[in-house]
């Protein structure tokens, strides 16, 4: 396997290639002279950095270190061109004699397995498809651990014993294919024109996602067993709704990796998996198929990629107790401190749905951004307790400013004001110089104690101090999230209509400003956020889940109520005291409720849950039947019951006469 980095160094390719080699095999990585290579130009860099930068204007540090790595490797082979052959390094552990491309002899028993680890996946698996539902199987490997073999060996086994269908999904097709070729090879049978295999009256077949999940879901519900693989890669919602249709599930996906770590899945979806379900089992495969145990290649890899990050270990309450003020961290020092990156990087991968090698390239040498951290403050217990990154944003001429509100371009970076011109419809956002934090992160035994907010504090005052007109955050739907963002003095300004990728969540943006020009802007979309809510809550925002919407609203500075006409004051009374039909006073309902419930008073008044089946009824508009199964109400006259009792608490908490 061969990686040509002359021009350009992809973090995330090496990753990919030093996958594909096997037990015996070699990786060739073509690179400039390491002394060199941290400050030639690099092509690769040119995706990573925001407009107007170019290639060029990225850091070294990054490539410092990866240089640095290279040469005290003690297992790598450094060709220099022109230079005489070095010797070829022995590795510290013998190849195994076993063939890792062997074929199997029969779908019973432990014959195809190349592991006990596997073996035993494969026994789990079968337990899932024979047991009772709602008993799923989370199974995790790092790579090459022969996870997706399992999968395929498992699904052999339950297609002979005649169980039922197997159906399989993944992001991508191609990522399940191994499976797919491990059954063949177990059984001996070609695929139909389809790709689907049967063994006797039951198949194995693939199903994308979206298909599982939409109105053509049912004619799969003969299906015996659900297998999920690289699950990590799939939003937590589609997570939970093919587990709520599909009652025995195997939830397969790979942690440690250059695809990125997957921590939606077990921040988001693991979660929500052990309420819902009876019981979740777990397995981890930790042995390697592919190369033998403590390969110095992979061992290599992992360190160069920082594919072993983690926070520190432990840290002392006297640790704790003598922890420094924020401070900015000078990239190439930290990449050149092997311990104190790894706990810097791990805190970030530990914290978010998805990290990938590239994004420390990005982190590091980008020419806006900027690292910050807080550490311990004693010598001897030094850790990295908390961590953020930022981006640098806007500031555009007039001519790009008006061609991103157009939607005539998109930039590279800028991510806040691109957003809110382009999508929230504010022309003057890309004009303003605002800073994002893109990542923020505490180390789990220092959460709680101010750090966070001490780190979000810090880079707003830094900001101000250096003319930026606003800081703000963009982030996956979490009610968590909202509400640190929210006591670090953001406001709601933006709701995305999709779902983000990795957190299965609509993307939230918060802002506060720095400049009067910035508070000037915040305070206009703040208010238009409000404003605008009925007519995007009935439209692209109505299959938002109505708690989400309370939340931003619960944490919205009060805006002004409208005065209320004489017949609209009365149509209110009547709806909440008396049986005036609801949708006869939707229009007054609709334009009083949103600035209603970012009151004080209306959050004392009622619980969360009355506040989103009020938003669920008059502004989402969704139907009875929904909103009853949704908030354990008995029908349709229970729905109604209970927004006439809620709505009659809100006009008496706003002290709204009789």
């Amino acid at each position: 396997m061969i990686v040509n980095s002359l021009a350009g160094f992809d973090p995330d390719a090496l990753g990919a290639a030093a996958g594909r080699v096997r037990a015996g095999g070699c990786l060739v990585l073509l690179t400039p002279p390491l002394a060199d290579w941290p400050t030639r130009d690099d092509t690769e860099m040119a995706r990573l950095v925001p407009y107007p930068f170019t290639a060029s204007d990225a850091g070294p540090a990054y490539r410092d270190r990866l240089a640095r790595v290279l040469g005290e490797a003690p297992t790598s082979w450094q060709v220099i061109e022109h230079h005489p052959l070095p010797p070829v390094p022995t590795p510290d552990i013998p190849v195994p004699d076993t063939p890792t491309d062997h074929h199997p002899t029969g779908i019973s028993g432990c014959a195809d397995c190349r592991s006990p680890d596997q073996a035993e996946a494969i026994e789990r698996i079968m337990a899932v498809a024979r047991g009772r539902p709602r008993r799923p199987l989370v199974l995790r490997s790092h790579r090459g651990r022969g996870k997706t073999s399992a999968l395929g060996l498992a699904a052999a086994r339950v297609l002979e014993a005649g169980l039922g269908d197997v159906l399989v999904t993944a992001p991508r097709r191609e990522a399940v294919a191994p499976l797919f070729d491990r059954l063949a090879e177990a059984t001996g049978i070609t695929p139909d024109g389809d790709g689907s295999l049967r063994v006797g009256d039951c198949r194995l077949r693939f199903v994308p996602p979206d298909v599982l999940l939409g109105q053509q879901s049912g004619q799969y519900a003969r299906a015996r067993l659900l297998l999920i693989d690289e699950a990590a890669a799939l939003p937590a919602a589609a997570l939970d709704g093919l587990f709520s249709t599909f009652g025995r599930c195997v939830f397969a996906t790979t942690e440690h990796g250059y695809e990125g770590s997957g921590r939606g899945f077990t921040l988001r979806f693991l979660p929500r998996l052990e309420a819902s379900a009876v019981s979740v089992h777990h397995h981890w495969l930790t042995t390697p198929i592919r190369w033998a145990a403590g390969d110095p290649l992979e061992a290599l890899i992992d360190r160069l990629l920082l594919l072993d990050a983690d926070p520190a270990e432990s840290l002392p309450d006297r640790a704790l107790a003598t922890s420094s003020p924020p401070t900015r961290l000078d990239p190439l020092a930290l990449a050149a401190d092997e311990r104190r990156l790894g706990e810097w990087f791990g805190l970030l991968v530990a914290a978010h749905y998805r990290t990938t090698p590239r994004d420390l390239r990005q982190l590091l040498d980008g020419p806006a951004s900027q690292l910050w951290a807080i550490e311990t403050g004693s010598a001897i217990d030094r850790a990295v307790i908390a961590t953020a990154a930022t981006q640098d944003e806007g500031g555009l001429p007039d001519d790009l400013a008006a061609a991103v509100f157009d939607g005539e371009r998109r930039l590279r970076g800028h991510l806040l004001p691109q957003t809110l011109a382009a999508h929230a419809g504010w022309p003057d956002w890309p004009r303003l110089t605002g800073r994002r934090i893109q990542r923020i992160a505490v180390h789990p035994a220092a959460r709680r104690q101010g750090s966070g907010g001490e780190l979000v504090a810090a880079i707003a005052a830094t900001a101000r101090d250096e003319g930026r007109d606003f800081v703000g955050a963009s982030f996956g739907m979490d009610d968590e999230l909202v509400a640190f963002w929210a006591a670090a003095g953001m406001q709601v300004l933006h709701l995305g209509q999709h779902r983000d990728h990795a957190s299965g969540s609509q993307a939230v943006v918060m802002a506060m400003g720095l400049s009067p020009a910035g508070e000037a802007a915040v305070e206009r979309a703040a208010a238009g956020f409000v404003d605008r809510l009925p007519t995007r809550a009935a439209g692209p925002l109505r299959h938002v889940e109505p708690e989400r919407l309370a939340t931003l609203l619960a944490v919205t500075a009060p805006r002004h109520v409208p005065a209320l006409t004489h017949d609209q004051h009365r149509q209110l009374i009547a709806c909440a005291r008396h049986r005036h039909h609801l949708d006869a006073a939707l229009d007054t309902l609709r334009a009083w409720l949103t600035p209603a419930l970012t009151q004080p008073a209306a959050q004392q008044a009622l619980e969360p849950e009355r506040r989103a089946l009020l938003i669920g009824r008059m502004l989402q508009l969704q139907d009875e039947a929904t909103l009853a199964d949704r908030f354990g109400l008995a029908g349709h006259r229970d729905v109604e019951a209970t927004c006439r009792q809620a709505l009659a608490r809100l006009l008496d908490a706003l002290a709204y006469q009789r």
